[in-house]
């Protein structure tokens, strides 16, 4: 029993991110109403969680064939998410006890299917607008992916474990969620939303009106880009779903 005043030391971890695939797109798909015809390969990421008793992963990613079937997009790939996560953490799929959905999109759950042990956690909201996405989003939602699975839902903000927290950021869907982790370097949030580090810190002529700038793909602007500007408020260091400078970054911080 901790004495009166004295509060319990939160568990440390790490990020390991895992790049699985590159796909070209304009950059305003990010940077919404910026950067139009700007090309630039977008990586597409599984990130895993390292140094607590469960193993997981947070979001699962997307390999090329996956977006050639069902996006009809040209990628390339970077690492198949067997290979990438023995590579990163000596674990196969079917080792992962948990996964955390940041969203359902394809791009980020192409690969859950594969970890057949794992519980899965996902927003109530977002599962169910996978379930009947708008037209605006519904491409990006593919019922195969995730139909079936072993699903937690969770409503609103919630701690997965010590240290480990979801945090609702709306505007890109419904149920998007970011997840915040503590850190040797302190609170570190991966975005959930589909980001760069171009979101959270505009260049000169657009930061002078712009703080933030919300993800082009989304339902709702307003609530995208106030979500971004939360979670760049909360974090010490921010994580972007699809930051090209992370590709080579063995392990955060």
């Amino acid at each position: 029993m901790m004495a009166a005043g004295e509060t319990a030391l939160l568990p440390v971890y790490r990020i390991r991110p895992l790049p699985l695939s590159y796909v070209k797109l304009d950059m305003d798909t990010f940077t919404y109403r910026h950067n139009s015809g700007v090309s630039m390969d977008v990586p597409i990421f599984a990130w895993y969680i390292e140094g607590g008793s469960q193993r997981i992963l947070v979001d699962t990613g997307a390999n090329a064939e996956h977006m050639a079937k069902y996006r009809d997009v040209e990628a390339d790939d970077i690492n198949s998410f067997d290979d990438a996560l023995m590579a990163k953490t000596g674990l196969k799929p079917s080792d992962i006890d948990l996964v955390i959905q940041t969203n359902l999109m394809m791009d980020h759950c192409a690969n859950t299917r594969k970890c057949s042990s794992a519980r899965v956690v996902v927003q109530q909201a977002e599962l169910e607008f996978a379930l009947s996405p708008h037209p605006i989003l519904a491409p990006m939602y593919v019922r195969e992916l995730f139909m079936g699975l072993s699903v937690q839902v969770v409503d609103g903000y919630s701690e997965v474990m010590p240290g480990i927290e979801l945090l609702p950021v709306p505007g890109q869907s419904p149920g998007c969620q970011a997840v915040s982790i503590n850190t040797s370097h302190g609170k570190a949030i991966i975005s959930g939303m589909c980001t760069i580090e171009e979101n959270f810190n505009p260049r000169a002529g657009i930061r002078e009106t712009m703080p933030v700038i919300p993800p082009g793909i989304h339902l709702n602007a307003v609530e995208a880009f106030n979500s971004v500007l939360r979670i760049k408020g909360m974090g010490d260091i921010i994580i972007p779903m699809h930051e090209p400078g992370l590709v080579n970054v063995d392990s955060i911080p």
